[in-house]
């Protein structure tokens, strides 16, 4: 069995580089919170030991989630940011949304700004 904790330095690594938090956070300052709050709640999901996580009411298997969180990258990360910042709706259950927009953001991201654009040019 490998190290638990070289295991999650070994993703802590991966994801720093592929979400390219650095640059994140220089771009995002007021931000800082949030990027490292997403940044953890991926980590902790990457690691798991848990056989499903529950992602919108469905408990997906562990696998199936770490490969989603897998295809997460900066430009995904920028979505979740925005995301969350224009959700005017009251959240009850802030880690499940979180997990479910990191969940979703390659399913959605391109309908999402596609919408945003096709907002913008109609007004």
């Amino acid at each position: 069995m490998d190290d638990p904790m070289r295991i999650r330095k070994q993703y802590e690594d991966y994801l720093r580089e592929k979400l390219r938090i650095d640059v994140l956070i220089q771009n995002n300052p007021c931000d800082v919170g949030r990027i490292n709050e997403i940044f953890n709640l991926m980590l902790d999901v990457l690691c798991s030991t848990a056989k499903t996580i529950r992602i919108s009411g469905d408990d997906k298997p562990i696998d199936v989630v770490r490969a989603q969180f897998m295809k997460i990258d900066s430009g995904h990360m920028e979505y979740i940011l925005d995301c969350f910042k224009h959700q005017i709706t009251d959240i009850r259950n802030v880690k499940q949304y979180l997990l479910a927009t990191i969940y979703n953001a390659p399913l959605t991201i391109d309908h999402y700004y596609t919408s945003k654009v096709n907002y913008d040019m109609a007004h």
